[in-house]
């Protein structure tokens, strides 16, 4: 959240819990939990994909439902998804629609989803080097040529990786650095490539964005809010979610790569 946000926030006699996202990679945050609430507190557990257009309309969405909210961003697939399993409660989370249907069947959300956006998956580039990722044999090769291959493994690029591995036939061939928290160190001519959700590259000032990964090869990632089955309160969650689904994102959505989508429909 930037500082104007947060003045205009306390100008409103809002109290701003702020939460820094760990690296995509880990799993979980080092700041402050939705566990640690404060009652009345909207609380969201959201995915790291979407952060940057939450954080641009967080003043508006709080003012907008009257109610202060605490966000906690990180994997959806990893830390989000697991401490909502081991029982935290919350109002919203902002997810991917393969967890969603987990979190279903061990009866934590209700069935409603709603969609934010999609967002494709993109290749960032760590270094000096010249990289042509056009076409599949030219992936492959920048792939194969990498000092590092890091994504998130439990990320919401991870079927589009997947697919790459796949469908290339690099899985086993690549540096694969996706479990290392230390940055991997790069000579001269060397070079890393980061498979994130374009929308966390588009912020990320040491990567170079090479663009979205190729049709061919690319699994897009929908971007899903649901309501939490023991929300405390389930009117201020869905009248957050209107927001959402309205106009007043939709300048920072595209502003970071996706494309809003206001889908509605139940999860079986």
């Amino acid at each position: 959240m930037t500082m104007k946000n947060a003045s205009l926030l306390a100008s409103l006699g809002f109290a701003v819990v702020l939460v820094q996202v760990a690296p995509a990679f880990a799993q979980g945050s080092a700041g402050p939990k939705v566990a640690d609430a404060k009652p009345g507190e909207i609380r969201l557990l959201v995915t790291a994909a979407i952060r940057e257009p939450l954080d641009a309309v967080m003043a508006k969405a709080q003012a907008a439902i009257g109610k202060p909210m605490v966000v906690e961003y990180g994997s959806a697939r990893g830390n989000l998804k697991d401490e909502i399993l081991k029982g935290q409660d919350f109002e919203l989370a902002i997810l991917l629609p393969d967890v969603n249907e987990q979190l279903l069947a061990a009866g934590k959300i209700l069935p409603d989803t709603f969609e934010i956006a999609h967002v494709p998956v993109a290749i960032g580039l760590r270094g000096d080097a010249k990289v042509d990722v056009s076409t599949p044999a030219a992936i492959k090769d920048a792939m194969l040529k990498a000092k590092s291959i890091k994504y998130a493994p439990t990320g919401a690029a991870l079927l589009t990786v997947k697919n790459l591995f796949s469908k290339l036939d690099v899985g086993d061939k690549v540096h694969d650095s996706s479990t290392l928290r230390a940055e991997v160190p790069l000579a001269a001519g060397e070079y890393e490539l980061n498979f994130y959700p374009l929308s966390e590259i588009i912020p990320n000032k040491k990567l170079k964005n090479l663009g979205a990964v190729i049709p061919a090869l690319q699994v897009p990632s929908t971007i899903q809010v649901v309501i939490g089955k023991n929300a405390n309160d389930p009117k201020s969650a869905r009248a957050l979610i209107k927001f959402l689904q309205g106009p007043a994102i939709d300048e920072a959505l595209k502003a970071d790569g996706m494309e809003k989508s206001t889908l509605v429909s139940k999860l079986k």
